[in-house]
């Protein structure tokens, strides 16, 4: 089996008959019929049904094409990755961080004549591992602590990841201006006792990453979500708490108070990259933009 038999097989369901397909490709039809039959033949199965009235898909058939259009899909990325007219693509895989909106804006202005796709992927901290270990991201934004610290330099080493600290941050908690505890100037955990927590969720499998800072107490009602802006309405909408690093700078700032835990320990937010690959001057521009972001809320 080749690629070559892959299009010619696309190509024939597409057009619905042999003679069609073939002068799409610009091949005889003898040459397409007796390539698409010693495929048939390799596979040990029929793939079209042919008749006076053209031809079809068996079940068989249809199964084929299914991954078939998938690798023909990504040969297709890789030729125009290498065309004259291509334009690179850069993405950000982060925690749902509301700073990181202004300077990737900022990289989409600055290489518009480079880069034409630029994506932040909110997810999490096991996704953004995977996607900068696999090259799907260029850097990855994550915190470390003192809870999750061993078992995220174990996870980094083991897949040739680099940390590289962005600054430490205590912890703020998130709240409506509606709230009873929202004119506090600082927070004990004791005070959070009987409100509902909002978190986001994390994946179920293999190892699990908290985002969120604070603990689930003991008999808590918890609240999920997977988006920033749901748990921001949850906020706003009900007496729910939520924690966080604090570091807002949209127009959600209006909206909810951040307050100081008490006795809050420090988080070392950083930025993730690959260990085999270089670091593009998209990348650099981008993380400096952050420091500058970071620059009003940074202990260190």
């Amino acid at each position: 089996m080749n690629l070559q038999q892959c299009r010619y097989v696309e190509a024939v369901a597409r057009a619905g008959s042999f003679s069609q397909a073939a002068k799409e490709l610009f091949v005889t039809q003898p040459n397409l019929s007796s390539s698409i039959k010693d495929l048939e033949n390799q596979l040990g199965v029929k793939l079209f049904l042919r008749s006076n009235k053209g031809v079809r898909l068996t079940e068989e058939g249809h199964d084929f094409l299914k991954y078939a259009k998938r690798i023909l899909g990504e040969l297709n990325l890789l030729e125009h990755r290498y065309s004259s007219t291509f334009k690179k693509s850069f993405t950000v895989a982060s925690h749902h961080y509301d700073f990181l909106s202004i300077p990737l804006a900022r990289m989409a202005e600055l290489y518009k004549e480079e880069y034409q796709d630029f994506q932040l992927i909110e997810t999490t901290t096991k996704r953004i591992l995977e996607s900068v270990a696999n090259f799907e991201s260029d850097v990855g934004i994550i915190y470390l602590n003192h809870d999750n610290k061993d078992i995220l330099e174990r996870s980094l080493h083991n897949q040739d990841l680099e940390f590289t600290s962005l600054g430490d941050f205590p912890t703020r908690v998130f709240l409506g201006k509606q709230h009873p505890l929202a004119h506090l100037s600082e927070i004990s955990e004791a005070d959070l006792v009987g409100y509902h927590q909002v978190r986001f969720r994390q994946d179920k499998s293999g190892i699990i990453f908290d985002e969120d800072l604070l603990e689930i107490q003991q008999s808590q009602n918890i609240i999920y979500s997977n988006d920033r802006g749901t748990v921001m309405n949850l906020l706003c909408a009900s007496n729910a708490y939520a924690s966080g690093l604090g570091i807002v700078n949209s127009f959600i700032k209006e909206q909810i108070v951040l307050i100081p835990l008490k006795d809050s320990p420090t988080h070392t937010l950083g930025y993730v990259t690959n260990k085999k690959k270089n670091i593009t001057d998209i990348t650099s521009s981008f993380i400096n933009e952050i420091k500058l972001s970071l620059t009003p809320h940074t202990t260190a």
